[in-house]
């Protein structure tokens, strides 16, 4: 995905749209998996929980096209600046 500055103004709709979608994934991965991980004793089960929900998260990512790169520096940008 080509680079982009992260202010309201040249961060296209479209990459905010996905990160959008991306975050509403990401959000239920992490709250379904957390209950998993809380449930189990072993560190090693939980261990490999983490790992689903990484792999899990990024396919969210992958599914709109976004890097992992891209939606983070997306996610900062928007706490910055409220309107983006």
């Amino acid at each position: 995905m080509a680079a982009f500055q992260t202010n309201q103004a040249t961060v296209p709709q479209d990459i905010v749209t996905k990160v959008g979608v991306a975050a509403g994934h990401i959000a239920r991965i992490q709250q379904d998996y957390l209950m998993q991980v809380e449930a189990e004793n072993s560190d090693d089960v939980r261990e490999t929980l983490a790992g689903r929900a990484r792999d899990a998260a990024k396919q969210a990512l992958d599914e709109q096209g976004l890097t992992v790169q891209d939606y983070n520096t997306v996610l900062s940008a928007a706490e910055a600046d409220e309107d983006l």
